[in-house]
């Protein structure tokens, strides 16, 4: 039974994109209904995989594992998945022809994405765990350049090098953890198991310098694909050329899965250094990570690289919580990363309608957006409210968590969390208040609003709201499972 509760959700997507690409010269419409069968599929494994992981440890193997942790992520990842394949059934119809640029392409592409992603959450094996983070790299390259236009393709070289530079650094890092637990005494074929080195982690500290010069390679590596500075160019550029299904899948789903493997790192060197060292490496990156984001919000042009750098400020929020440590930095940092997982699809998704109708991204010239396109307007509005950390919405319940936290063991963090809160606001507030008046700069000439896109929207702010105002039971004992998990 636990073979199939963990093989199931990592094998489901490898075959339905195999399924796809021999769809290749069939119609559209049986293309997104196949896509559709196997995304339910999926989502209904990952379900049956969270309930059970939530209650207790499922493994198979020495290779694959789940906890209450890996639940809560992959109850992430499905949501955002179930909802970019009900935004994509409208948005991708309308894209023309090319060499990649076609719906089996597009489906199979995405669904060897999930694939890699949901591996990185199984795998109980550090090795395969930076394989199959190399793998999302791989994976994701071609849907960033999937337009095959100049800038889409040199996003997608530039993700493909500054990721693939930032992993080898992970990749130093993973080595360096492996010769301290051989050097104390873990045998070799278990030195890169996780849960082996966690139960062993005080005789990694004999070698603690090398612990330490390690964690900083994996904070730095690993940070790359979260978006933390100094390593995050390449995620606006991603961002901002993919198709906005993509981008939210990039936003949405990618950084949080190269942050559970920070997490699953920052879990044994708590435990072999004392937590004061992982800890004060990811407080120092998240608040750069956050003032950086926040303001280059001020200074951005182009609607989808204004929201590429608030998942920078918004990861570096979270790097932040678990910097800080406690019952509500770390609470705070897990829920904050699925409220900001719904907040980036719902913003995604309205900015790839704007583009749609306007073919046009720069703010300066999208214009009278109130009444050419009033609801995804309005869902523009009420994302830019949520993405503040504004009631009554669920960012703010996890923001005031992190900043309890800050203020009760870090005042400076906490004062300058509500100063960088202060200027995102002001950003989104002038960004979004030009697009929304005046008369149209360039007619809108694509198409309106797709009815998927907009039920998908409304389920991203429906379940904002509903995190906002009153966390559900059984969400609620999910968090504190995974927040047990990692301060264990």
């Amino acid at each position: 039974m636990n073979a199939l509760l963990l093989l199931a959700p990592l094998l489901l997507p490898w075959l339905a994109a195999g399924v796809l690409l021999s769809l290749r010269r069939r119609p559209a419409a049986q293309v997104l209904s196949i896509a559709w069968i196997f995304g339910g599929l999926e989502i209904g494994a990952l379900g049956a995989l969270v309930v059970a992981a939530a209650r207790h440890a499922q493994a198979w193997s020495d290779y694959l594992r789940a906890d209450a942790l890996t639940a809560f992520f992959l109850l992430t990842t499905g949501l955002v998945f179930g909802l970019v394949l009900l935004y994509a059934a409208g948005y991708m119809r309308r894209v023309p022809p090319g060499r990649f640029a076609s719906l089996p392409w597009f489906y199979a592409l995405l669904f060897v994405f999930l694939g890699t992603i949901v591996g990185v959450y199984l795998a109980a094996n550090l090795g395969l765990m930076w394989i199959l983070m190399e793998g999302t790299t791989l994976a994701s390259v071609l849907l960033v350049g999937f337009y095959n236009t100049e800038r889409a393709v040199e996003a997608g070289w530039k993700y493909l090098i500054v990721c693939t530079v930032g992993l080898a650094l992970g990749l130093f890092g993973t080595i360096a953890f492996y010769l301290a637990a051989v050097r104390g005494g873990v045998g070799t074929a278990h030195a890169l198991d996780w849960l082996t080195l966690l139960r062993n982690a005080k005789h990694l500290g004999n070698t603690p310098r090398l612990l330490e010069l390690g964690w900083v390679f994996l904070a730095v590596g690993y940070g790359t694909k979260v978006g933390l500075v100094p390593m995050h160019s390449w995620l606006p550029d991603a961002h901002a050329e993919a198709p906005s299904p993509v981008s939210a899948m990039l936003s949405a789903a990618l950084l949080n899965c190269a942050l559970y493997a920070l997490i699953r790192f920052q879990e044994i060197a708590s435990g072999a250094l004392g937590s004061a060292y992982s800890r004060h490496v990811l407080l120092a990156l998240g608040l750069v990570s956050a003032l950086v984001g926040a303001m280059l919000m001020l200074v951005q042009r182009d609607l989808k690289r204004l929201f590429a750098y608030s998942s920078i400020e918004h990861m570096g929020i979270v790097a932040t919580g678990l910097g800080l440590g406690g019952a509500w930095g770390v609470y705070g940092a897990l829920l904050q990363i699925l409220n900001h997982a719904l907040a980036k699809c719902l913003m995604f998704f309205a900015a790839g309608n704007v583009r749609e109708r306007y073919h046009e991204a720069r703010m300066v010239r999208i214009r009278g957006l109130g009444t050419t396109m009033p609801l995804t307007a309005s869902a523009l509005v009420l994302g830019g409210v949520a993405l503040a950390g504004l009631p009554p919405f669920g960012l703010f319940a996890s923001e005031f968590a992190i900043l309890r936290q800050a203020f009760d063991h870090h005042p400076a963090a906490g004062l300058l969390l509500l100063a960088l809160l202060s200027v995102v606001f002001a950003a989104l507030a002038r960004h979004l208040q030009g697009m929304l008046g005046g008369r149209p700069v360039i007619p809108p000439t694509g198409p309106g609003e797709a009815a998927g896109g907009l039920v998908a929207m409304g389920i991203c702010l429906a379940l904002l709201l509903l995190l906002g105002l009153h966390l559900p039971g059984s969400v609620h004992s999910l968090l504190q499972r995974a927040v047990a998990v990692i301060r264990s």
